[in-house]
């Protein structure tokens, strides 16, 4: 499929230099990290969501980690719950299935950034396919996040534990 046009045309639009680092065909923002030989603690993931309203969000943080939903719900004063596979498709038709890219608001979704992905000296992310990754400085990244709500609600892996969470 390639690269996201939305996503193309946002970073195009925000004028913000990025480049394309492709790889070996990989699932998922860490399997894609590690396809791609770059720092996982520079990978940033997206997870869609839904309030209890009834709408999407779009949830950045770091790509090992998972999301505290009891933090996220007290940041956004909001119920929030993993979005159906039919919101993902909705969203993001210009994207193969799991190759979500980290900037919302490329696709018109309110997006919430955890202070991790903030910290990041590079980002990367993926970029609607399963075969390349953005990358782009942390600086431009934080300026197009400039705007996003951000707080703490991701969770470490635990290094003793063999269990995968969302």
């Amino acid at each position: 499929m390639g690269m996201s046009i939305k996503l193309k045309q946002y970073l195009d639009q925000h004028n913000i230099p990025f480049e394309t680092v492709h790889h070996s065909y990989a699932e998922g923002a860490t399997q894609s990290a590690i396809a791609s030989r770059v720092p996982l603690a520079q990978m940033a993931k997206a997870v869609i969501l839904e309030r209890d309203d009834g709408k999407s969000v779009m949830a950045v943080l770091p790509a090992a980690d998972t999301v505290d939903f009891q933090r996220l719900n007290y940041l956004i004063h909001s119920e929030v719950h993993l979005a159906p596979e039919r919101v993902l498709v909705q969203w993001f038709a210009d994207c193969d299935p799991g190759a979500i890219p980290a900037l919302g608001e490329a696709y018109e979704l309110d997006t919430l950034v955890d202070d991790d992905v903030l910290g990041m000296a590079d980002i990367y992310m993926e970029s609607g396919d399963h075969r390349d990754l953005i990358h782009m400085k942390g600086d431009d990244f934080r300026r197009l996040a400039s705007r996003w709500q951000h707080g703490q609600f991701s969770i470490k892996p635990d290094p003793w534990s063999r269990v995968e969470r969302m």
